[in-house]
């Protein structure tokens, strides 16, 4: 029989799962334990209709808390294996993370340590370029979750993409701004744990990179100033092999293992998936990132910027574990998007 986490060991695996990345900080799930194992749900009070509208990005959201829960039962000696989907019927529980017998993977161990440190940073990285060995490193970390993470290394298809990331910040509608614009820098005090503070917006290019999203755009924050950006930043995106909820949970898990294995080398990362909330750039994204010759078509599902950070950038808030554990009226709290 598998010893259940203690009180202690519970607190480890949610700070854990809390520390996930969602877009705009959104944290768009809930918890619930059942004895040791712990259920991971979509909260759909915190899903955005506009730019998320099939809810994809809840989704990973949710895949990135299981495997940040992972790490944390690692960290208290627990081997776990996942359960994604446990009630088709429900179409909100995302996954069952499950304490088994086996002891934990020893890279999870090391990894721990590192969901603290990591961020995203929405400032300048150097002009030195990601070293190759770390990049496949990256890969192989999308790959041990069933994903792929494709760096766009080559020409035209690195220009392309970034073509794509351009077009669709230029055809942002004003709905999707306004959407934004109720997580980022917002005055209301119950966003003080969620939500994108103006400390975490970064500094705005001196000239237009692209890749770094200006979530504050069209808005005077005070305090932002202009600066330099690197030359040519590292674009990867990370692609599953279709797109069915399952995928969607497993991109979720592939990416935090990409970004904490990215913390752990000292790469920075921050997100570029614009294209993505446009389902005709989303294809075009998908299929400029395989090599020349391979006909292959992949789903994107991420688009990560990525280098060698300047500075270390500021953490982003997080609600208290007993905050999203299931409350008996979770179901009938009001919509923030």
């Amino acid at each position: 029989m598998t010893a259940a986490p203690t009180p202690t060991q519970r607190e480890t695996v949610l700070r854990a799962a809390t520390s996930a990345p969602s877009k705009y900080n959104t944290q768009p799930w809930w918890f619930r334990w059942d004895g040791g194992d712990l259920e991971v749900h979509v909260d759909p009070t915190r899903r955005l209709p506009r730019s998320d509208p099939a809810g994809r990005e809840a989704v990973i959201a949710c895949g990135a808390a299981t495997f940040a829960a992972r790490l944390g039962y690692a960290a208290c000696g627990f081997g776990t294996a996942v359960e994604g989907r446990p009630d088709e019927d429900d179409p909100l529980f995302a996954a069952r993370v499950r304490v088994v017998a086996e002891a934990p993977d020893p890279r999870f161990v090391e990894l721990h340590p590192y969901l603290a440190r990591r961020r995203t940073d929405r400032g300048p990285f150097q002009d030195t370029p990601v070293p190759t060995a770390v990049l496949d490193e990256l890969g192989a970390a999308a790959r041990a979750e069933d994903a792929w993470l494709r760096v766009a290394a080559w020409e035209p298809a690195y220009d392309h993409l970034l073509a794509l990331i351009r077009e669709a910040t230029w055809l942002e509608e004003q709905g999707l701004r306004d959407e934004r614009a109720a997580w980022v820098d917002a005055p209301d005090a119950a966003r003080r744990r969620e939500g994108v503070g103006a400390e975490s917006l970064g500094p705005l290019p001196e000239q237009p990179t692209g890749t770094v999203r200006d979530l504050a755009v069209g808005r005077d924050i005070a305090g932002r100033e202009h600066t330099a950006f690197e030359a040519r930043p590292t674009i990867a995106v990370l692609e599953t092999a279709s797109d069915t909820r399952g995928d969607w949970l497993a991109a979720g898990q592939a990416l935090l293992r990409v970004l904490v294995t990215a913390t752990r080398r000292g790469v920075a990362a921050s997100f570029a998936n614009q294209p993505l909330e446009d389902e005709e750039l989303r294809f075009e994204a998908g299929h400029l990132t395989l090599p020349p010759g391979e006909a292959l078509h992949r789903s994107a599902q991420m688009i990560l910027r990525l280098g060698l950070s300047t500075t270390q950038a500021p953490s982003t808030p997080r609600r208290a574990p007993a905050d999203v554990l299931e409350p008996p009226t979770w179901h009938t709290s009001r919509s923030r998007s």
